[in-house]
């Protein structure tokens, strides 16, 4: 009986010892769950691309910058083509953006939702654009998405480069993405929509508006010698008339801006709806030797009515900022002097200003450990084809090898700053160590009441080899001065 009770003792003991022990590994795991896996990144898979070249008048129409006004619905296309990939299938898209509250990411109205459904795709058998479900695009072929929705009210007026993700199986492996870019334009509506008719008579023929509402680079900065890419909304403001027959002509009277090889300044765009606008993109080249100014791009805009087939032109301009590159040469520093701890060095710089822009703000000075500089030098603005000479006097602090730098700064016509780094290296002398010299005469011992005969005079000699110290050191001084003089003028 008493081994039956222990047995039981010691059975109840184990269980508490079980349950204290478990009772904290539960309340730790319920108060700090093992955190969820982070999902991988998202990584273009490459085999989804965009395109351009299309010879199809159809294509170039879905192909073409879509616009629209602010509040109002917009239909445009996100064209895609299957670069290296045997057979992509179940394809779908969506507009990518980080924070839906973004107007530039998401310029869309929440209502009604945007809708990015498969559209056409092109037949190269037999040169047409067929129906397409998004089901399967094969290596080589080209597809549209169909992308509808209403442009949120309080979107500015601007061009937006959107990204859509392209999401595709390759057969094996399902959710692979590639992001493909599309541009619109958001256009501002104009204050006065449409000219009101005159009170009377059968004599007022109307005159439909055509604008250059807006215009944009893709380069910023744009510099002399740049291929650019100009883009243009041209508005039809007419709520009356389309016009027709639409031409631009393009002119630049300093002839610095040019079609780019293969364009041409004459541009045939053809009809545009009452109330609408085309947009277009025209590749331009800056002349190398363009002056860094506002250039001035004329464009005449010639076109007809549709109603009554009149002629009207139109003109309207474009500023393009150019800028020349900076070209700019620096030597090697120069070091004049024998360098001592604790003495002035003299070091030279000279600087190129082979551009033909000018440089402002041309500043020089000493980096690095072991050096100090008396003062920086400031040579202000050095204009094109100038030189600027900088001579700096640098103090080494310590003996030994000395690796230091040379730092020129200057900016350009932006304010926009450059910095460069010249190595200074150079040897340090240890400072010489004082001491008295021994008095001459009894082998340099002194013999109690035995002094020097000249012993009393002894002063005037100290005082003329002070002399001639000191006129030595200005005759050394003078000659490293020309010195100096001379290396800088066979620069």
């Amino acid at each position: 009986m008493r081994n039956s009770n222990k047995i039981k003792f010691f059975a109840i003991m184990l269980a508490l010892a079980l349950l204290l022990t478990a009772l904290p590994m539960a309340t730790a795991l319920a108060e700090d769950p093992a955190p969820a896996p982070a999902s991988p990144p998202t990584t273009d898979a490459g085999h989804i691309a965009l395109f351009s070249d299309v010879t199809d008048e159809e294509e170039k129409g879905l192909l073409q910058t879509y616009s629209q006004y602010a509040g109002e619905s917009i239909t445009f296309y996100v064209p895609i083509i299957n670069k290296n990939l045997a057979s992509a299938s179940s394809l779908t898209c969506a507009l990518q953006y980080t924070d839906p509250a973004d107007v530039k990411q998401n310029p869309f109205a929440a209502t009604p939702a945007l809708a990015c459904t498969p559209y056409k795709t092109w037949n190269a058998t037999d040169g047409k654009l067929d129906s397409w479900n998004g089901s399967v695009l094969a290596i080589g072929d080209r597809a549209y998405f169909k992308v509808t929705g209403t442009l949120n009210a309080a979107a500015p007026a601007d061009a937006y480069n959107l990204k859509f993700t392209i999401t595709y199986s390759d057969g094996s492996s399902s959710g692979l993405t590639d992001t493909i870019p599309v541009t619109i334009v958001v256009r501002e509506k104009p204050a006065d929509g449409g000219g009101s008719s005159s009170g009377g008579g059968t004599s007022y023929r109307s005159k439909p508006k055509v604008i250059l509402e807006s215009y944009s680079f893709s380069e910023d900065p744009i510099y002399a010698g740049d291929t650019i890419t100009l883009r243009l909304v041209v508005a039809n403001t007419s709520k009356r008339e389309a016009i027709t027959n639409l031409t631009l002509e393009l002119t630049n009277e300093a002839g610095v801006i040019l079609p780019a090889p293969g364009g041409s300044n004459s541009i045939y765009i053809g009809t545009i709806d009452k109330d609408d606008a085309y947009v277009l993109s025209l590749k331009l080249q800056v002349a190398p030797d363009a002056d860094p100014k506002s250039q001035l791009l004329s464009i005449k805009l010639s076109y007809e009515g549709t109603k009554n087939r009149s002629a009207f032109d139109e003109t309207a301009s474009v500023s393009i900022p150019v800028q020349q590159k900076a070209r700019v040469v620096i030597n090697d520093p120069k070091i004049y002097d024998e360098p001592w701890v604790g003495s002035n060095v003299a070091v030279g710089v000279t600087l190129y200003n082979l551009g033909k822009t000018t440089l402002y703000n041309c500043m020089v000075d000493v980096v690095g450990d072991g050096v100090t500089l008396e003062e920086s030098y400031f040579g202000g603005n050095i204009a094109a084809g100038g030189t600027m000479r900088a001579d700096l006097n640098v103090t080494p602090t310590a003996a030994g090898q000395l690796d230091a730098k040379v730092r020129v700064t200057y900016e350009d016509v932006n304010g926009k700053a450059t910095e460069e780094l010249l190595p200074m290296s150079m040897f340090v002398n240890e400072e010489p160590a004082g001491g008295d010299v021994a008095s001459p005469g009894n082998g340099g011992m002194e013999v109690p009441g035995d002094k020097p005969a000249g012993a009393n005079i002894g002063w005037v000699f100290w005082t003329l080899g002070g002399i001639a110290v000191a006129t030595g050191a200005v005759f050394l001084g003078i000659k490293a001065k020309k010195k100096r003089e001379r290396a800088l003028e066979e620069e």
